[in-house]
C-alpha cells in the first residue's frame, strides 16, 4: 500500500473507508451498496482487522480498482481499524461503513449536496433503519442539531452512528480529530468522537432514511456488557466532572445519564436472555435515578422474563 502525504492532491470526491472483522456473511453486501451508489467518483478503502472467516475471499471477489483491501493484525480495537483507513484516504470527503451495514444508492449524492452548499458543515449524517433477522423494525432518527451540539450529546446520549456519517478530510488531516484507541473506549470510541468533534464543528443531519444498521446477536456492546456499561459510566464521569456541577439540574442531569447508561446494559442482558443480570443493572439504573420510567419498565419485564430486542 503506497504511503499517503495529506497535502497531497485528492484523487475522488470521496474516500469510502469499511471496517471489517469477521463478517463473511455481509460484507459482499456491503461493498454492493457501494458500488451501485448513483454518484461513482469515490474509493473504497477496506481495512481488515484481522479476520479469521472467509472476509478476505469475499472482499478480493470484487474486480474494481476503486477498492483498496488492507489487512492488518487483530487489535480488537474498531478506532484503530477506522484511523487506519482514513490514513490512507485520498478523498475530499471520508466516508465510514461497517462491515455489516449497507447504504441507499443516493446516499453518497445527497451527502455531496449538503456539503458542497454549505461549507460551514464539517460533519453530515442521517437516518438509518434498524434492520435485525431482514426485516426493519423502525427508523433510527439521528440528530437534530442544535447549537450547543456538544450538551446534547452528554446530557442527552449519542444522536450518530458510524455507518451514517461523512466528514471533510480537513477535519480528519488538518484538525487531528482521529479516534481514540483508548481500550477503555471499546464500543464507545465513535460517541467520544462526536463529543471531540462538536466543540468545534458543525453537523447538519438529513431527515431521511439513507442507511441500514444491521443487529446481529454477537455486536461489540453484548461481548462484554458489564465492562462496556462501566466504560460507558466512567466516560460520562469524566465529562461532566469538567462542568460545574453545583447547581441542582446539572446534578440531576448526571443521575439520569447514569441510569441511562445502566438501563443500556440492563437492556442487553435483557435480549440475551440473561433476567437476572438484567434485573441488577435495572435495580442500579433505579437507585441512582428513582425516576427512570425506562427502568422501572425494563425491571418488569425482566422479573417476568419476557425478553425484548436490543436497540
Amino acid at each position: 500500500m503506497e504511503s499517503i502525504n495529506p497535502k497531497d492532491p485528492v484523487r475522488s470526491e470521496f474516500s469510502v473507508v469499511i471496517t471489517v472483522y469477521n463478517k463473511e456473511k455481509y460484507i459482499a453486501r456491503v461493498i454492493e451498496s457501494v458500488l451501485s451508489q448513483t454518484f461513482q467518483d469515490f474509493e473504497v478503502i477496506v481495512v481488515d482487522d484481522g479476520s479469521t472467516d472467509g472476509s478476505r475471499d469475499a472482499i478480493l471477489s470484487f474486480d474494481d480498482s476503486r477498492i483498496k483491501y488492507v489487512h492488518q493484525d487483530n487489535s480488537g480495537l474498531p478506532a484503530a481499524a477506522r484511523n487506519k483507513g482514513m490514513d490512507l484516504s485520498r478523498g475530499r470527503y471520508i466516508a465510514l461503513l461497517d462491515g455489516d451495514d449497507y447504504w441507499h444508492k443516493d446516499k453518497l449524492m445527497r451527502c455531496k449536496e449538503v456539503l458542497d452548499k454549505m461549507p460551514e458543515v464539517s460533519l453530515v449524517s442521517h437516518n438509518i433503519a434498524f434492520m435485525y433477522k431482514g426485516k426493519a423494525l423502525r427508523i433510527v432518527k439521528f440528530g437534530p442539531y442544535v447549537k450547543r451540539m456538544y450538551d446534547k450529546l452528554l446530557f442527552e446520549g449519542n444522536c450518530l452512528g458510524p455507518s451514517a456519517v461523512v466528514i471533510r478530510r480537513e477535519v480528519f488531516f488538518d484538525d487531528g480529530f482521529r479516534f481514540n484507541e483508548d481500550k477503555s473506549l471499546f464500543a464507545l470510541e465513535d460517541y467520544e468522537y462526536w463529543m471531540q468533534l462538536s466543540r468545534k464543528h458543525r453537523f447538519y443531519f438529513i431527515p431521511d432514511v439513507l442507511g441500514y444498521y444491521t443487529a446481529t446477536d454477537c455486536g461489540a456492546f453484548s461481548k462484554d456488557t458489564d465492562g462496556n456499561a462501566m466504560n460507558l459510566l466512567l466516560l460520562l464521569d469524566t465529562h461532566f466532572a469538567k462542568l460545574d456541577t453545583t447547581g441542582k439540574n446539572i446534578r440531576k442531569i448526571w443521575m439520569r445519564r447514569r441510569a441511562s447508561a445502566m438501563c443500556g446494559a440492563g437492556r442487553m442482558y435483557n435480549h440475551l436472555h440473561k433476567f437476572e443480570d438484567s434485573r441488577e443493572w435495572y435495580l442500579k439504573a433505579l437507585s441512582e435515578y428513582p425516576f427512570s420510567f425506562k427502568a422501572f419498565i425494563g425491571l418488569v419485564m425482566s422479573v417476568l422474563r419476557v425478553s425484548v430486542v436490543y436497540k
